[in-house]
């Protein structure tokens, strides 16, 4: 069996894109009734594009930096991009909590699919999905539901939880079926985080068929170095981190979005 665990190549340079304005914001509603708030970020021409879905974190919203400028990087590069907040948050941004079996996410996930997949500008098969932490296990639960999903790609994924110098794998309950998976999929976590230790998740990678890759870049579950004394020292290393998972994400998408 070939493993390829690589950091992916940052072939999106930073300089010469023009990065679009963020789409209004629309509202799709679930099978249940709920609404969801959806930012469409589309390329400039009629399409059809590629397009990702990219789901948020349990309170990491759809306009934060992560997704906002991953989001840009895609649209700069021909790929439509779909952002939401998940129904529990745009209810209750402060209390709201997600469903215990996390039924109620992959609803509003793939009702935000449904719509993408409506729009004529948007390449029907070449939709691929994504997600930030509990955004990630909904990704991947649509993505192993849905065969016509090109790819995927998890930021700062759920895998692992440390506990002194042990740190307890989650990787294959939380991201259930990888040797099982033929498609290609990114996992991109800080070296920092405590979700998900970097060993495990190339653990985890080494148990796929070869299609799993994986990339770490600096910071911790919000890409942050504590260990930095300065607020500007601080504020400049998040940055950094999340420009990297921008290009890496956006870099992985172009390359295997059947763009």
């Amino acid at each position: 069996m070939h493993v390829l665990l690589r950091l992916i190549p940052l072939v999106l340079a930073c300089s010469g894109i023009a990065h679009p304005a963020l789409g209004d914001t629309t509202h799709t509603t679930t099978p249940r009734g709920a609404q969801l708030e959806v930012v469409a970020d589309f390329p400039a021409g009629a399409g059809p594009f590629p397009a990702v879905v990219l789901a948020p974190g349990q309170g990491y919203h759809l306009a934060l930096p992560a997704l906002a400028q991953t989001a840009q990087q895609l649209v700069a590069h021909g790929i439509a991009v779909y952002r939401f907040n998940w129904a529990y948050f745009s209810s209750n941004p402060k209390a709201g909590r997600p469903s215990d079996d996390l039924s109620n996410e992959l609803e509003d996930l793939q009702s935000v699919l449904k719509m993408a997949r409506a729009e004529p500008r948007v390449a029907q098969d070449k939709v691929s999905v994504g997600g930030k932490s509990l955004g990630s296990l909904v990704a991947w639960k649509a993505l192993s539901s849905d065969p016509s999903l090109r790819t995927g790609v998890f930021l700062t994924p759920v895998c692992s939880r440390t506990s002194g110098a042990e740190a307890q794998d989650f990787s294959d309950a939380n991201y259930p079926g990888v040797t099982a998976e033929r498609r290609p999929v990114l996992f991109v976590a800080g070296d920092r985080d405590p979700l998900c230790a970097p060993r495990v998740l190339y653990a985890f990678a080494a148990r796929s068929h070869g299609n799993t890759h994986v990339a770490i870049i600096g910071g911790d579950h919000g890409f942050e170095n504590k260990t930095l004394v300065e607020s500007a020292a601080i504020d400049a290393a998040r940055n950094r981190n999340i420009s990297l998972l921008s290009h890496i994400s956006a870099s992985f998408i172009v390359e295997n979005a059947g763009h």
